[in-house]
C-alpha cells in the first residue's frame, strides 16, 4: 500500500512539474483568444470532423480575431490571418525553421533537402541554390516549358466535344516532366520510366503518404506503419524513384569528369558540393527530389485551379483571350518567350487572383527559436509554433474588402496593389525563408495558361459557391470540378 502511494505522489509530483514547466504558454491562452476544444485533444477532432475543411479556421478567425490560440492535443499553436503578424514572422530571424511536425514525414520520404533542413544548414543551403534558379538560368528553361506545354495541349486537344474531363493527372504529368528535366536535365528523356510515365503514378501515391503522415502522426511510427502495410508500400515507390535519380546522377558526374560542362541546374550544384565534400550522394539525391516534388505538384494545382475559375466565369476569360490574341494572332503551335510574357498583364492578374484564393501552400507553421514580442504586443515564448495561415490571410476582409472570398482580377489593378499592406498577399511566403522557385512557378504556369486558353475555350457546369477548400501541404479542393475543351480559331 505504501508503495502505492508513493506512485501516486510520484505522478502528482511529475503532473504538477509538467504543467508548470508550461506555464508560459497557459499565460497566453488570457491574452491571445481561441477556440479550447476538447481536453487532451483540443480542436482535432472537430478538425476531423470536418474533414479538415479550411472554413473551420475561417469560422475561429471570425468568432475570435484575426490571430488566435488553438489547441493541437497537448501543444498549444498561434494561428494569424494578420498580415502585420505575417510580417513579424516572416522576417524574424527567430522564426526561420519550419514545425518539425511537418518537416519530419517529409525527411522520411524526401531526406533532407531545403525544404527540411533547419537553421544553419538551411541557411548555406539556400545560398548554394540560388544560383540554379538565377534569371539567366530560368530564361534558358523556355524551351523546355514550351515543349512540355506543346505536348500537354496535344493531350487536351482530345478531349475537345467529350464533355466534362479531369484533366488533373495530365496536369501532374505535364509538371512532373517539366520539373525533372529543369532540375535534372534533358538528359532524362533518354530513360525509358520517364518515356512511358512510369514514374508519375508512384510519386502521386508517395505526396499521398507524406500528406497522411503529417496529418496522422501516429503513421510515422514505424512499427505502425509495419502493421499496415505503409511501410512496404514506401519502399517500393522510393526504389523506382531513387533508381531514376540515382543513374541520372551518376551519368552527370560521368559526364562531368569527362566535359567539364557548365554549372546551372540543381544537378549540376549538388554534383559540385558532392566533388567539395560537403554533401554525400544521398543528400545529393534528396536535395534533387526536394526540387522536384516543391515543383511539380504545386505548379499544376495552380494551372487546373486558374482553368477552373475562368471556366466559372467567362467574362474574365473572354478578357484573357483578347489578350492572348494580340500577342500571339494565330492558333496552334507558337512559342511563348520571355518578351511576350511581359504584355500578359491581365494574365498576371489572373494567376495572381488563383493564388490568392487558393494559395499552393495554406498554412506556413513556423517554430519559435527564441521568446519574441509581435507587433500586437504579445510575447510568444520560444518553441511555441506560429501559423501564418496564407489561405485566410489572402481573404482577410481588413484588406480585401467585402468581397475578398469572390473571384476578381481587378484586385490586382496597380492602385490596389499599392494601397494593400505588403503581406497581404504572400502565395509563395515572403521574407528571409520564402519559396526559392517562386519565379519558377509563375513562369511554367503563365506559358501553360498561355497555350491553352489561346487555343481552347474551357466551361464547366459546376458552380463557384459549391467549391470545398481542403487543408493540405499542398492547397486542394473537395472535388476538382470537370473542364468542357472547345477549340478556338
Amino acid at each position: 500500500m505504501f508503495s502505492f502511494y508513493i506512485c501516486i505522489f510520484a505522478a502528482i509530483c511529475f503532473w504538477i512539474y509538467f504543467l508548470w514547466s508550461r506555464r508560459r504558454f497557459y499565460k497566453l491562452m488570457f491574452k491571445v483568444p481561441g477556440p479550447k476544444g476538447v481536453p487532451l485533444l483540443g480542436i482535432v477532432p472537430e478538425y476531423v470532423i470536418n474533414k479538415l475543411n479550411m472554413n473551420l479556421r475561417t469560422k475561429y478567425m471570425d468568432t475570435y480575431g484575426s490571430t488566435i490560440l488553438v489547441w493541437l492535443g497537448l501543444m498549444p499553436a498561434i494561428l494569424s490571418r494578420d498580415p502585420s503578424i505575417a510580417e513579424d514572422v516572416f522576417t524574424s530571424s527567430q522564426c526561420v525553421d519550419k514545425n518539425p511536425r511537418t518537416t519530419q514525414p517529409l525527411v522520411n520520404i524526401l531526406g533532407n533537402g531545403i525544404l527540411t533542413l533547419e537553421e544553419p544548414k538551411w541557411n548555406e543551403r539556400r545560398k548554394q541554390m540560388n544560383v540554379s534558379f538565377k534569371h539567366n538560368v530560368l530564361l534558358s528553361f523556355f524551351p523546355i516549358f514550351n515543349s512540355e506545354t506543346s505536348n500537354l495541349v496535344t493531350v487536351l486537344d482530345t478531349f475537345v466535344g467529350q464533355g466534362g474531363k479531369n484533366v488533373m493527372y495530365h496536369l501532374f504529368r505535364w509538371s512532373f516532366r517539366t520539373a525533372l528535366q529543369t532540375t535534372m536535365g534533358t538528359e532524362v528523356q533518354q530513360e525509358e520510366s520517364f518515356k512511358n510515365d512510369a514514374i508519375v503514378k508512384p510519386l502521386q501515391s508517395l505526396l499521398l503518404l507524406t500528406i497522411l503522415n503529417v496529418l496522422i502522426p501516429l503513421r510515422q511510427n514505424k512499427i505502425i506503419s509495419k502493421i499496415w502495410g505503409l511501410e512496404k508500400q514506401k519502399t517500393e515507390v522510393l526504389s523506382k524513384v531513387h533508381s531514376l535519380l540515382d543513374k541520372i546522377i551518376e551519368g552527370k558526374i560521368q559526364q562531368k569528369n569527362e566535359l567539364d560542362s557548365s554549372m546551372n541546374l540543381v544537378v549540376d550544384q549538388v554534383i559540385e558540393l558532392q566533388r567539395k565534400g560537403q554533401i554525400d550522394f544521398n543528400d545529393m539525391r534528396s536535395e534533387c527530389f526536394n526540387m522536384v516534388l516543391a515543383a511539380f505538384e504545386t505548379t499544376a494545382l495552380t494551372v487546373n485551379h486558374a482553368l477552373i475559375f475562368l471556366a466559372m466565369f467567362s467574362k474574365y476569360q473572354d478578357t484573357v483571350f483578347q489578350e492572348l490574341q494580340e500577342v500571339f494572332p494565330t492558333a496552334g503551335e507558337f512559342e511563348v518567350g520571355y518578351e511576350d510574357m511581359q504584355k500578359l498583364v491581365y494574365l498576371d492578374r489572373v494567376l495572381n487572383e488563383t493564388l490568392r484564393l487558393i494559395p499552393p501552400i495554406p498554412l506556413v507553421p513556423r517554430q519559435v527559436k527564441d521568446d519574441i514580442r509581435l507587433s500586437n504586443g504579445v510575447l510568444v515564448p520560444k518553441g511555441l509554433v506560429i501559423g501564418i495561415d496564407i489561405f485566410n490571410v489572402h481573404r482577410n476582409k481588413d484588406h480585401w474588402g467585402p468581397d475578398a472570398d469572390r473571384f476578381n482580377p481587378d484586385h490586382f489593378l496597380p492602385d490596389n496593389v499599392r494601397e494593400r499592406h505588403p503581406y497581404a498577399f504572400i502565395p509563395f511566403s515572403k521574407g528571409k525563408r520564402n519559396c526559392i522557385g517562386w519565379r519558377y512557378a509563375l513562369m511554367s504556369s503563365k506559358i501553360a495558361l498561355a497555350k491553352i486558353l489561346r487555343n481552347y475555350k474551357v466551361s464547366t457546369s459546376f458552380h463557384y459557391g459549391d467549391l470545398v477548400f481542403v487543408d493540405n501541404i499542398g492547397m486542394k479542393l473537395r472535388k476538382s470540378p470537370l473542364l468542357d475543351f472547345q477549340r478556338r480559331n
